[in-house]
């Protein structure tokens, strides 16, 4: 069975501008296309899709999609090359998560501050510089997370 865009978009929830973006892009160069040039997509089509939509979502770049779909063309002869791109991808993910969660740390602590400050009465008071709180908030998320890394581990 064959889809048009739009019945990927519904099928997919990923928008018709989207995938025409990632079609001008180049990264479905096997798509059936009939004599009044509507593009047709397969199941395993609209599955690459998923992929790229999550590849994107996780920052991957459309050039390094681009030479990930090469690859996957090739066959298993590239899988190792296939296994490294995943790999870095997921490391720089990794460690967006820890970036994210010092920030939402950092939040925390501003939102406590000001729940004590209003819920007390509290006019004055003496903050930590950004720079100090990032600092203990840095030093506190990272061995959390330490300790999560090796309770995996066992």
């Amino acid at each position: 069975m064959t889809y048009t865009i739009i019945e990927v978009e519904r099928k997919s929830g990923i928008s018709s501008r989207k995938i025409r973006f990632w079609l001008d892009k180049g990264l479905f160069p096997h798509l059936y296309k009939d004599k009044n040039g509507v593009r047709y997509f397969s199941e395993k089509d609209i599955d690459w899709l998923c992929w790229v939509n999550l590849y994107r979502a996780l920052g991957m770049s459309i050039k390094d999609i681009q030479h990930y779909k090469n690859l996957c063309d090739k066959g298993e002869s590239t899988l190792e090359e296939r296994l490294k791109i995943i790999q870095a991808q997921k490391a720089k993910n990794l460690a967006e998560i820890v970036n994210l969660q010092v920030a939402i740390a950092m939040l925390e602590y501003k939102e406590q501050l000001y729940i004590e400050l209003t819920s007390k009465g509290k006019t004055k008071y003496k903050p930590r510089s950004f720079r100090e709180c990032k600092e203990i908030l840095d030093k506190e998320v990272r061995q959390k997370l330490n300790q999560e890394k090796e309770k995996d581990e066992k």
